[in-house]
Parts: C-alpha cells; structure tokens; sequence
C-alpha cells in the first residue's frame, strides 16, 4: 500500500472511490433534479418542482442500479 504525502490518502482508499458509469449519472441526475426542484419551488413553478422529483427519483434508481454492479464486481475480485 502507497500512502500520497500531500493527501495522506492509501492507493487502495483511492481505488474504493471510484465510480462505475451508472453511478455517476445516477448521482449527475439526482443532482440536476433537486436543482429543478428547488427552482420549481423557487419560482412557483409546479411542472418544473414535478421534473424535478422525477430527475431525482430516477438518477437514484440509476444509482443503485451501478451500486450493486458495483457490489457484484467487489464480490468478483475477491474470489
């Protein structure tokens, strides 16, 4: 294990914050949604708050979707 002098941070640590392609955009559209929302809110605009909730709810599943291929790809190398 290699320890970064500046950061303090182990190769292996830097390797567990990686992130697969789903999880990425699920987490990008969680994101763009809670600021639709908010703006919806903001403005009083319902439709834009509804796309919003939607944006989220969907990029969560996404998410979660590259959490557990994450999991089975852990599992995998472990073998």
């Amino acid at each position: 294990m290699k320890t970064s002098a500046k950061a303090g941070i182990t190769t292996n640590s830097m390797k567990d914050c990686t992130m697969n392609k789903d999880q990425l955009q699920g987490r990008v559209e969680q994101a763009k949604g809670q600021i639709k929302e908010t703006a919806g809110k903001a403005v009083g605009n319902d439709r834009l708050r509804a796309e919003g909730q939607l944006d989220k709810a969907g990029g969560k599943i996404q998410a979660g979707v590259g959490d557990a291929k994450e999991k089975v790809k852990n599992a995998v190398d472990k073998l």
